[in-house]
């Protein structure tokens, strides 16, 4: 695998300001967070949180596949990577709540055993000899290259369903759907205004339930959940909401077919125009238009 580019953003100059922070420790944090390498990351598939975003880049998509993949982020600052690592911390909460219940079903990793097995907490009891882990619910389809993890699968709680858990702040609806916020900009009143999950969440959702349902189709799943409930938690004060949503594979059938585009392309050695800008291109796929 070749190794992954990075091509220079302002973190150089985050990180020349935070050498300059006359802090007691954060200044040390915030340098520590700039610094560290990008999360490793999967380059030869497709993932559902990209492919649902409007920009998606299909030539830079391409050439990732390819083994060619040039990092185009910006590296997080303290304060988002806090948000984020909060973020994740809420899904871990959740996920425990239902483990506990018996109804949480997916992948499990047995850390004294080194090995996989899918079933329900209720199933997967841990103790001296054997601790599960969860890894929630893979998903995939090698047609399309699109690889990712639901957040969970619930099982006896009414039908099967996936579940997606979204921790919600003031920058999630600003980035999702600003016009919930009225004139006092008041982040606890936009909250009270959500009801239905954002587009980007709900296109995710559908892409998860469309790649359980090929799983099936292919024989590597019994069955597939037919909805996918979102579970909401606003940071600020812990309140939560919960969307339920039935599968509708039309409403992602274009994802699908840019992603046999791409592979198209990949198999045949055809780099594809960038699927934001023909013309001009975009930030994604710069690097590549020399």
């Amino acid at each position: 695998m070749k190794k992954i580019q990075t091509i220079p953003s302002k973190n150089m100059s985050a990180f020349l300001d935070a050498n300059k922070k006359d802090t007691r420790l954060l200044g040390s944090v915030e340098r520590h967070i700039l610094g560290r390498p990008f999360e490793a990351r999967a380059q030869n598939v497709l993932h559902p949180s990209d492919i649902v975003k409007p920009e998606w880049c299909a030539l830079a998509s391409y050439h990732a596949l390819q083994g060619n993949y040039i990092e185009t982020r910006d590296k997080p600052s303290l304060r988002l990577q806090s948000i984020f690592d909060e973020g994740h911390a809420i899904h871990k909460k959740w996920q425990g709540y239902f483990s506990e219940m018996g109804v949480l079903y997916g992948r499990w990793y047995c850390e004294n055993e080194n090995h996989y097995e899918w079933g329900t907490s209720a199933d997967l009891v841990s103790d001296m000899d054997h601790f599960f882990e969860y890894k929630e619910v893979p998903l995939h389809s090698n047609k399309h290259r699109i690889a990712g993890h639901s957040d969970g699968w619930i099982k006896n709680i009414g039908k099967d369903c996936l579940i997606e858990i979204k921790s919600i702040g003031g920058g999630t609806i600003r980035l999702e759907e600003p016009s919930l916020f009225g004139a006092d900009n008041n982040v606890e009143s936009a909250w009270k205004n959500i009801r239905r999950p954002f587009n980007s969440h709900y296109k995710q959702g559908q892409v998860y339930l469309h790649l359980a349902h090929l799983m099936v189709e292919e024989g590597i799943l019994e069955s597939a959940p037919e909805e996918i409930v979102f579970l909401y938690e606003l940071k600020a004060d812990q309140s939560y909401k919960e969307f339920v949503v039935q599968d509708n594979p039309e409403h992602i059938a274009p994802i699908f077919e840019t992603a046999l585009d791409v592979v198209w392309a990949v198999d045949n050695q055809r780099p594809p125009v960038c699927s934001i800008n023909p013309m001009k291109g975009c930030k994604r796929c710069e690097p590549f238009r020399a």
